[in-house]
């Protein structure tokens, strides 16, 4: 512990300094952390593809076949999953299937639509499909739109029958589904091979940057010293092994992720009838292991625990008289620190959106603080 006795200018407020050294110590940090993801072996000869599955739309007359509409999807979607090469996510509703003869200002707007859903939710494809029932005849078109390149593949299949020959034709149109995605993830394997670029891309897989902010209420007797709420600042660096594709068969790690975090908080008691007011400031660097429960692919609740050193300053300013007050006392510390943490997470393409709540104590040698905050993120993922 290290105390400063002395008659000096009030600087409490210094949080935009702080952020910009936070910032440069992240970047700092962020060639090693490449390089250890870069450390991974890809073992698939495809990479796992992101897909968008919607209902198809009934193009016949006869109304009684609706049910056909979840029902194909879901067969498809039932049968690719067993390679487990995608991760598929089903929507209960159906987007108009636009044929090759559309015209073509129809034909773009298709794209633009199919284009706009794939980036929304993250995906590598989005598939769309229509059928037609007349005469116990049933005919099923679908459409493969590749995000990446913003292609259309169509597919069609017809069957003579319903009933039990229904379960071929949807076998073999899945098949063909297969097909065109494993072409479109090889096309993307080659344009990363060929890219001189690849070996960055890979190393930022998983990083995202952000930044967060959030209300402080103190707790116990520092709380009675400090009775408001104060704003806090953050800002972070996360690692998620699973986006890397570093822990998708790990069991544990697939659903951890890894935060390295600066805190900025300051307080003060200017509004209490005391004779002497004090500024309190703590900086802090903690290291978080989150737990993160996958709902869906772009929401999970997370829970997480972490610890680090906190930095705290205590300033006695004495009277306010005809400008900035003086200094007539400080005492800064180095502390241990540790936080507890649940929220949760939302992912728009590559948008991150977080919120929920923590609570913080520093061990300080005579007394220790305890504090939880009410957070804002926002975040980017590379």
């Amino acid at each position: 512990m290290v105390i400063t006795s002395g008659v000096r200018r009030a600087a409490p407020y210094r949080s935009l300094t702080a952020l910009r050294l936070a910032a440069s110590i992240l970047c700092l940090a962020m060639p090693l952390a490449g390089r250890m993801a870069y450390a991974q072996t890809v073992k698939s000869e495809y990479p796992e593809s992101k897909i968008i599955l919607y209902n198809f739309q009934n193009t016949g007359k006869a109304a009684e076949f609706g049910y056909y509409s979840y029902i194909i999807p879901d067969s498809i979607s039932t049968e690719l999953k067993r390679s487990k090469k995608y991760d598929i996510r089903s929507f209960p509703v159906t987007i108009e299937y636009v044929d090759s003869k559309a015209p073509e200002d129809v034909r773009a707007n298709a794209v633009r639509l199919l284009a706009e859903r794939g980036k929304e939710f993250g995906a590598d494809f989005v598939i769309t499909g229509s059928y037609q029932v007349e005469n116990r005849r049933i005919s099923i078109k679908t459409q493969v739109f590749d995000v990446h390149n913003g292609k259309i593949r169509d597919i069609s299949e017809t069957s003579e029958e319903l009933g039990a020959m229904l379960l071929i034709i949807i076998d073999s149109l899945t098949e063909k589904i297969d097909t065109e995605l494993r072409k479109g993830a090889a096309d993307r394997l080659a344009a990363k091979a060929a890219s001189p670029y690849i070996p960055f891309y890979r190393a930022l897989c998983g990083w995202s940057l952000g930044a967060t902010i959030g209300t402080v209420q103190m707790l116990g007797p520092w709380g009675d010293i400090y009775e408001d709420r104060y704003k806090s600042a953050s800002l972070y660096v996360r690692y998620d092994p699973a986006e890397s594709g570093l822990a998708k068969g790990t069991p544990i790690l697939r659903n951890m992720a890894f935060s390295l975090q600066y805190d900025y908080l300051t307080a003060d008691n200017s509004d209490k009838d005391e004779p002497a007011q004090s500024i309190f400031t703590m900086r802090s660097f903690s290291l978080s292991g989150l737990y993160l429960y996958r709902i869906e692919s772009f929401f999970a609740l997370a829970a997480g625990a972490g610890a680090g050193l906190a930095v705290s300053l205590v300033e006695i300013p004495g009277p306010d008289i005809g400008g900035p007050s003086e200094i007539l006392d400080s005492r800064r510390t180095y502390d241990p620190s540790i936080q507890l943490s649940a929220g949760a997470l939302f992912l728009f393409s590559r948008v991150e959106l977080g919120a929920g709540i923590e609570w913080h104590h520093i061990f300080f040698k005579d007394r220790g603080m305890d504090f939880t905050r009410l957070y804002f993120s926002l975040g980017y993922r590379l």
